[in-house]
């Protein structure tokens, strides 16, 4: 038996796309090499130390990237996944307009890593939602692709882009990082699991419906984030967000 949406009240005041963009440009800008009074809140230092050399962060909202970031983001994730989604038969298998259109919507924020030639090493994608499903309404950083070139692969591309969107994450007060993740690519299943920490959601089909777990083609993992004081990169002020009800 499928899990239940809460009837618990949605909190109508997390709105975190704007702040999440500004925390972004500013964490991007100070890994660059930039001058960012907020260094230190936002762990550029430790983000630095780990990129590698040559390299560079740059942010994006899907309708504000340049069409050249859009055509390379998505060309490597057809690369990546075409295959897997036609193999799992997952949402009715690849389809180009639905991944381009999902890519470049307002609300898909992008984080690239790319050498001094343009080159892309990887991204990260995700959005903010408010899930619901087999939960109490729970604040979430919902990553949509992580991808990295067959090239840059087993280099830390993969955690250190993760990284990179958990801080953001933490600062805008998301209760977990959320992914979806297709049994059929046992690399990525042993990447978040083992790599990165992360464990089935609540609303994991797997997990709920046991039963029929063998006819589920994907997990739904989770990332606890907690609650973390936040410093804006705009304005400086210190808040904190409270428990989520349960």
């Amino acid at each position: 038996m499928g899990c239940k949406r809460s009837r618990a009240t949605l909190r109508p005041s997390w709105h975190p796309d704007a702040e999440a963009a500004d925390v972004a440009i500013c964490l991007c800008a100070a890994v660059n090499g930039a001058e960012c009074p907020f260094d230190a809140c936002l762990g550029a230092e430790g983000f630095r130390d780990r990129m590698a050399k040559g390299h560079y962060l740059a942010y994006y909202t899907g309708n504000s990237a340049p069409t050249g970031v859009l055509d390379d983001v998505f060309d490597l994730t057809k690369r990546n996944m075409a295959s897997l989604y036609d193999a799992a038969d997952f949402l009715g298998g690849w389809k180009d307009r639905m991944k381009y259109r999902e890519l470049s919507a307002s609300k898909t924020h992008i984080i690239a890593l790319s050498d001094d030639n343009g080159g892309l090493a990887g991204f990260v994608s995700y959005r903010f939602l408010i899930i619901a499903d087999c939960q109490a309404p729970t604040e979430v950083c919902y990553i949509y692709e992580l991808q990295v070139d067959a090239g840059c692969r087993s280099r830390g591309v993969g955690r250190f882009l993760m990284s990179v969107a958990e801080s953001i994450g933490r600062r805008v007060g998301a209760r977990k990082l959320m992914c979806t993740v297709l049994k059929l690519n046992p690399r990525a299943v042993s990447f978040y699991r083992s790599k990165c920490g992360f464990v089935d959601d609540e609303s994991d089909p797997s997990s709920v419906d046991f039963e029929r777990r063998a006819e589920h083609a994907y997990h739904i993992l989770k990332l606890e984030l907690g609650a973390s004081p936040r410093t804006s990169p705009t304005d400086g002020t210190v808040r904190s967000y409270g428990e989520c009800a349960t």
